[in-house]
């Protein structure tokens, strides 16, 4: 689950930041008072003087020659990918442009990722605002783009953090980072979606607020790499006088960042650079698609998309969008760059309305895309078992008619995966549960088809969901693990998760004939070595031997893994393994003693109730030669293959 969302995820009406000269505007009129203008622009009343040829700086050429890319660049990895849902990933992607940690990419996935395993799709990718933080991307906070995209047949990719970034690569670290997005961006992260995510090399790239001014600049700087570029309330002029100071002050309030890091000074080379209406030629031949509104607050009005009242701030930095992105559009006629322009009567610097450009941009992108009518949305009706598990609508509606999988049919839906088998029928999955099903291989995996939907355990804590040949269960605390059949019963002997080992907290794991799960509370492990059919089986490892197990990392150790589960002694417990036994009593604690001539000897002396007592250390090596344990009541050695006895 995800956590709690902290300070920089409540629902703020502004994205890019409170610019002061932006708040100065707000009072929602698109056409302001030539001092406002002067204000704003630093002493030019008219916004369009920036574009006469004369005043124009010159630009770096936009580069042509990129190389493709075959595997992945030279320190760049996915670290780990982690499943959120079954159509929702997040990529942990190390990179050499970025290598303090890895970088957070979320995808999701196309609406026949499943049903069309050897299909690739375009991308749409959606980048998010001023306030960007480290652990989900604003389009899935704060908008409903994942129904959206749902029955559409791209994968969206949705770059987690980049704080006040501009997604840009700055010239110097500042405030504990060095921001280098554009490289990461551009010539990294397309090399891990086409390589190990099914893209088919087409993609679209929108953005809000910061978000759609990084857009633009990135789709200028690489047109090779998008057929479609959006935004959303970007700022679309950084370079007129005042958009400098804006911005720097959005910096600022963004995070404590220094303009002068990003871009160096205030009409240097990189500012030139990253002006998206100074390099409006590169864009010739793409889908440009622009959107603002004017500052106007419509809530509570008819066909109003706004969740609540605005601030002057959502007013302001509205109107120095519209300003900018108007400034873009007539350069672009200048230019001869055809721009699909929006600009709404009403509106506000908020997500509502962003939510509403991407639908709005869809028909667009889906052409610049190349997507057939089928692929632009589902188009689909449940039938037999499948559509009589559904029909409740908790599940929301079908994405895809259902489709062949080994052993029976799958359907997907807008809240989880149908999965029908005539041994099992009809059961539909969803969320952790869903996702952890979907990442192991689902029913080709060894869990087999669902017998059950998921359910709420006793506990009240967690859900679960038992397959053919095994359960997953899932809580908010330790995630969704599988479990295979023999050690679910096995698990049952300890009340499940009310027992004393409590919930998984691993993956099984195998090495050489023998598979262990971790619980809260100790383990669950198969043996599967030697000849004897009572030595094998599902064994429970508990307590405080369960301590002294993971101390030891005892399953690759020469004690080797367990044998029987705790048998009860007078006194204490022991627990038989490959090579040894522990033994524990309340007085001694938890020790093992390994097969061989110091066990029998202390065998022959009547074991734990014997004139030695009970084991009070390991068996462990004597640095000069041989071995040696500690007992209450005296010291067995081995030194040279001789069995020395020392009691108390």
């Amino acid at each position: 689950m995800r956590k709690a969302q902290k300070n920089t995820r409540r629902n703020r009406l502004i994205a890019l930041g409170a610019i002061p000269t932006a708040l100065a505007l707000g009072l929602g009129a698109l056409t302001l008072p030539a001092d406002a203008q002067s204000s704003l622009f630093g002493g030019s009343s008219n916004i369009s003087d920036y574009l006469q040829d004369d005043n124009v700086p010159e630009r770096t050429p936009v580069r042509t020659d990129f190389p493709k890319i075959e595997g992945l660049p030279e320190g760049v990895s996915v670290e780990r990918q982690e499943w959120l849902d079954s159509h929702r990933v997040a990529l942990f992607i190390r990179s050499a442009a970025m290598p303090e940690k890895p970088i957070q990419v979320q995808i999701l996935l196309a609406r026949d990722w499943y049903s069309h395993p050897d299909r690739k799709f375009p991308e749409v990718w959606a980048l998010d605002g001023l306030r960007a933080n480290e652990e989900e991307n604003g389009w899935t906070l704060h908008t409903n783009i994942q129904q959206q995209y749902a029955g559409r047949n791209v994968n969206v990719i949705l770059p987690v953090g980049g704080e006040a970034s501009f997604y840009t690569d700055w010239e110097r670290p500042d405030n504990g980072k060095h921001y280098m997005w554009e490289s990461f961006l551009t010539n990294e992260l397309p090399a891990v979606l086409n390589n190990g995510y099914r893209s088919n090399g087409k993609r679209a790239i929108v953005g809000l607020s910061m978000g759609g001014t990084a857009a633009i600049n990135l789709a200028e700087h690489r047109p090779d790499l998008f057929e479609f570029v959006g935004s959303f309330s970007g700022y679309l002029d950084t370079t007129s006088i005042g958009m400098p100071m804006g911005i720097a002050g959005a910096l600022k309030d963004g995070g404590g960042y220094d303009a002068d890091a990003m871009w160096g000074p205030a009409g240097s080379k990189r500012w030139i650079d990253n002006d998206p209406k100074l390099g409006i030629s590169a864009l010739k031949g793409k889908t440009v698609y622009v959107a603002a509104g004017n500052g106007t607050d419509d809530y509570g009005k008819p066909g109003s998309v706004a969740t609540g009242p605005s601030n002057m701030a959502g007013i302001g930095l509205e109107v120095m969008a519209r300003m900018t992105t108007q400034t873009f559009v007539d350069r672009a006629k200048r230019d001869g760059v055809d721009v699909i322009q929006k600009f709404r009567p009403t509106g506000v610097h908020n997500w509502p309305y962003w939510q509403f450009e991407l639908e709005q941009a869809w028909p667009y992108i889906a052409d610049s895309l190349g997507l057939d009518k089928n692929d632009r949305g589902a188009d689909c009706t449940p039938t037999g078992l499948i559509a009589e598990v559904t029909k409740g609508g908790q599940y929301g509606t079908c994405i895809n008619n259902e489709y062949d999988i080994a052993g029976g049919k799958a359907e997907d839906f807008t809240a989880g995966r149908a999965f029908w088998s005539a041994e099992t029928g009809a059961h539909v999955l969803i969320g952790r549960i869903a996702a952890r099903y979907s990442e192991i291989g689902g029913p080709e995996s060894w869990l087999g088809f669902p017998i059950t939907n998921e359910l709420k355990t006793p506990d009240g804590v967690g859900r679960f969901v038992h397959f053919q040949h095994g359960s997953i269960y899932w809580t908010p605390e330790t995630g969704a693990h599988a479990i295979p059949k023999d050690m679910v019963d096995a698990w049952a002997t300890e009340g499940y998760e009310t027992g004393i080992l409590g919930y998984p907290i691993s993956e099984p794991k195998g090495e050489d004939g023998t598979l262990i799960q971790q619980f809260q509370g100790g383990y669950i492990v198969r043996n599967d070595k030697g000849d004897d059919d009572k030595r094998k089986g599902a064994f429970i490892v508990k307590g405080e031997i369960a301590k002294r197990y993971t101390a030891i990392n005892t399953v690759v150790s020469k004690l080797g893994a367990p044998t029987s589960n705790e048998i009860t002694i007078p006194g204490g417990v022991l627990q038989n393994y490959d090579n040894g036994t522990f033994y524990w009593s309340a007085a001694s604690g938890a020790h093992f003693i390994f097969n061989g001539d110091i066990r029998d000897e202390w065998g022959k002396r009547g074991w734990e109730q014997g004139e030695l007592g009970w084991p009070t250390s390991d068996e462990k090596s004597i640095p000069a030669g041989g071995l040696t344990i500690d007992f209450q009541h005296g010291t067995i050695k081995q030194i040279n293959g001789v069995v020395i006895v020392d009691k108390k």
